[in-house]
């Protein structure tokens, strides 16, 4: 895959889940879906955006792990491979399972297997502190544990004003930054964002 790819694949999958949200929107604004049900499906559009956004990471990090060197003739991959199989069961190990984020384990991943961290590592302040706070959004929903919610209250919605006051992630990402955009709206525009810059400098 070119590394475009990733970020097309991500934008082809926001576009669906935008579609099937644009939908239930629709049915609730007809009285036709409960308040509850529509921010619980927020929640799952979010979800599934963030995993999309999780896999085009891992994905475009095996992209580069095949790269013996970037654009410019530079040292990229520290262990270069021939195919993404082999890409995959280097980061693999003997582990059951990948986790590419949080931010920070994912730079330190880039470090070992990318010549200085490759794009990965390339990321500023604001765009590092999006992620982190999509990945409290998307543990919260995933999870509903204490410990989630709590992140989810500190990175999240200290920050913000809503018309009252909720813990649910659902009703965070249906409220209104703006007349046009939501939560929901940022936050997925803020990790596309993030996989762009990383996919352009792959």
């Amino acid at each position: 895959m070119h590394p475009n790819d990733h970020i097309a694949a991500f934008l082809k999958n926001v576009r669906t889940t935008r579609r099937l949200l644009s939908r239930q929107v629709g049915f609730f604004n007809q009285n036709g879906l409960p308040r509850r049900e529509l921010e619980s499906i927020y929640e799952l559009a979010f979800l599934r955006v963030f995993i999309s956004f999780e896999t085009q990471l891992v994905e475009l990090l095996k992209t580069n792990l095949m790269m013996p060197v970037d654009c410019a003739g530079r040292i990229r991959s520290n262990f270069p491979v021939t195919n993404r199989a082999q890409a995959g069961k280097l980061l693999l190990g003997p582990n059951r399972y990948f986790q590419i984020l949080p931010v920070e384990q994912m730079e330190k991943i880039a470090k070992v297997y990318l010549k200085n961290g490759g794009p990965f590592v390339g990321l500023d302040p604001t765009q590092k502190i999006s992620i982190a706070k999509a990945y409290a959004i998307r543990n919260h929903i995933a999870h509903k544990s204490t410990d989630s919610k709590y992140s989810f209250q500190k990175k999240v919605l200290n920050s913000v004003v809503l018309p009252r006051s909720s813990t649910s992630p659902g009703y965070y990402l249906r409220t209104s930054m703006t007349n046009n955009v939501t939560y929901f709206d940022h936050h997925v525009s803020s990790v596309g964002s993030c996989l762009n810059k990383i996919c352009r400098e792959s």
